[in-house]
């Protein structure tokens, strides 16, 4: 009671605080970064901030906002939703933000209220399917919401010709949101799901769910747990089939404690990680060239870093745009600068030049076009990533948004 009543207190007092602008003067604009950086997601955190640090350097390489550098500033929600409070009431206290970028999970059902009392543009990137359908105008996800990551699974393991799937996942809500998608996907496709088993985290043995799961004869398991849990998971399916039954993972699967956790000869093996895949194209060329100038020419983006990039870039141009540091002015944008009618543009540098010459754009990104539709959500192409024998993710098949949409039920 004590955390709601805290709630409640910090929405009220950021609402009679009106409009936050970031001021005047000639000093950084800031943008923050909220996540989980520590915890059992803690990769959806590093990616993000990951993301979001590539395209901090190429605004400020060429230029900056308003023709001021670009500062990051950043807080962690732990993927709690009761952590995530005064994480963001810490952000919001000592930064004047234009945005912020994030979270990832659960978190955003508590981080709304607030960022929305405050009048500060949203842009997450979490799966929650409760968002489908979103109504507030200070929210916006730019990635593809868990229903479609659910479908591209599905989709992925009908091309692999499997027809009888398992369901394998742990009991955090963020996971269990795959499910009903999974499922109603599968089955329009004419397929069957045998079992469909949660698990506790974090167990030092699963051997009964595992002897369940085998029991029921699937050609395929469709999974997410953390790390720590799936360590003990392989390790029991090893001793009860020796891993008989390849896995399809989400893009918590294809992060790189959960591939160490399983060992990388194991997940090259028997697992497949689905997830947002850049487009090909100037955009993404861009990203990776950037990317590579920050963290060097064999690093790999971390998965669904590339969403955070775009979220920074088009938060960006929006500044520009509103040639203001007005949140309100900056979030009555968002739409002109991302979606169409407009002229396509691929980088910071010739969206903005666009932008000065007066010309409405519509701004491409390396996870996909950012076409927000009504309820501020974008669809996008998803990839199949396998694992090779040193940990580098390669993909081996593309989900375009047309197919995704064929079998969405």
């Amino acid at each position: 009671m004590q955390k709601r009543i805290f709630v409640v207190i910090l929405v009220l007092s950021l609402a009679a605080c009106g409009s936050t602008s970031a001021g005047g003067g000639s000093g950084p604009v800031t943008m923050g970064v909220l996540s989980c950086f520590t915890g059992t997601l803690a990769s959806l955190g590093q990616a993000m901030l990951q993301g979001a640090q590539v395209a901090q350097k190429e605004i400020n390489d060429h230029g900056g906002v308003l023709g001021r550098q670009l500062n990051l500033a950043h807080a962690d929600t732990q993927c709690d939703e009761a952590d995530s409070v005064p994480a963001l009431h810490q952000l919001l206290a000592s930064q004047n933000l234009v945005g912020i970028i994030g979270p990832e999970t659960q978190e955003i059902n508590a981080v709304e209220p607030i960022v929305t009392a405050a009048k500060i543009p949203l842009q997450f990137q979490g799966g929650s399917t409760l968002f489908d359908h979103n109504t507030n105008p200070w929210v916006w996800r730019n990635s593809p919401s868990d229903s479609q990551l659910g479908v591209a699974m599905a989709l992925y393991a009908q091309k692999k010709g499997y027809k009888n799937a398992a369901l394998l996942f742990f009991s955090d809500i963020a996971a269990q949101t795959f499910a009903q998608p999974i499922t109603a996907t599968w089955q329009k496709m004419g397929n069957k799901i045998v079992s469909n088993v949660t698990v506790a985290p974090d167990q030092t043995d699963y051997r009964s769910q595992v002897q369940q799961i085998i029991n029921s004869n699937p050609d395929v398991i469709f999974t997410q747990t953390d790390p720590a849990t799936a360590a003990v998971l392989f390790q029991n399916f090893k001793e009860l089939d020796n891993l008989a039954i390849p896995f399809i993972g989400t893009d918590v699967t294809g992060a790189d404690d959960y591939l160490k956790a399983i060992t990388y000869p194991v997940a090259n093996a028997h697992l497949t990680s689905v997830y947002g895949t850049s487009v090909t194209g100037k955009a993404n060329d861009d990203f990776m060239s950037v990317f590579s100038s920050l963290f060097g020419s064999t690093a790999q983006p971390l998965p669904n870093a590339n969403y955070a990039y775009d979220a920074v870039i088009s938060l960006a141009l929006a500044v520009d745009k509103a040639n203001s540091l007005n949140t309100t002015a900056i979030n009555a944008q968002m739409m002109n600068v991302t979606s169409p009618p407009g002229t396509q543009c691929y980088t910071y540098t010739d969206c903005l030049a666009l932008i000065k010459a007066g010309t409405k754009i519509d701004q491409e990104g390396a996870s996909g076009d950012l076409n927000f539709n009504q309820y501020h959500n974008v669809f996008g192409p998803y990839g199949a990533f396998q694992v090779d024998l040193t940990g580098a993710e390669q993909q081996v098949m593309l989900l375009s948004a047309p197919d995704l949409a064929a079998v969405t039920p």
